[in-house]
């Protein structure tokens, strides 16, 4: 798998706290309330591990879903992604029910909150992807936004083993809730180069001579 030095991996925090910046401006627009990101918390990681973590991470006989909310990136160059915005699911229904202005609780997902689920994902994730278009001076085509319910167990399944994945791990806070949400941007190993390269060029970084130890 592809390695990083602590350099690149101050690069890809501050390239990725620029662009969720905005994208948390825009959050805040749709559920009429003020939300605070901590600074991104950056991992590079393969499928299975990623799995792993999120399995880990549950408390003890939790069963908590995650809402997925999924569209693909294709950018000059040959460089793509899918873009990934995570939630647990009683977390994104209660987002819903805010962008609504909704006081009735929602126990699950209809077809009305799956497509504002899915508008949500297309503002929040198109306004990241955005952001970081404008910095490499590039464009980037994104496909429609897919919503999905699943386990940390099947959330990857349709992946590639083979995938390097950045994980973006973002705090979101409401007055009301607090959110643990994630970005994740799923590469194949040629995308994941590219894409540093980018952040290199955007930060003036030396270039990458394969022999950094992995994070």
């Amino acid at each position: 798998m592809r390695t990083f030095s602590e350099l690149e991996l101050d690069a890809l925090t501050e390239a990725f706290n620029l662009s969720l910046g905005e994208a948390a401006a825009t959050f805040s627009s749709i559920v009429r309330e003020e939300i605070e990101l901590s600074v991104p918390t950056i991992e590079i990681l393969s499928r299975d591990e990623l799995i792993e973590r999120l399995e880990s991470g549950r408390p003890a006989g939790a069963d908590e879903r995650l809402c997925r909310i999924n569209q693909h990136f294709n950018a000059a160059g040959g460089f793509q992604t899918d873009a990934l915005l995570l939630f647990p699911e009683h977390g994104s229904l209660e987002i819903v029910r805010r962008m609504l202005g909704d006081d009735t609780p929602i126990q699950h997902i209809t077809e009305l909150e799956q497509d504002a689920l899915a508008e949500i994902g297309n503002i929040v994730i198109n306004s990241c992807m955005s952001s970081l278009a404008n910095l490499f001076g590039t464009e980037m085509i994104g496909s429609l936004p897919r919503v999905q319910s699943r386990t940390a167990a099947t959330l990857l399944d349709d992946k590639n083993a083979s995938d390097v994945i950045l994980v973006a791990r973002i705090g979101m806070t409401m007055a009301a809730y607090n959110l643990s949400g994630f970005v994740l941007f799923i590469m194949n190993v040629p995308s994941i180069e590219s894409f540093m390269a980018q952040v290199s060029r955007l930060f003036n970084l030396p270039e990458h001579d394969g022999s950094q130890a992995r994070p």
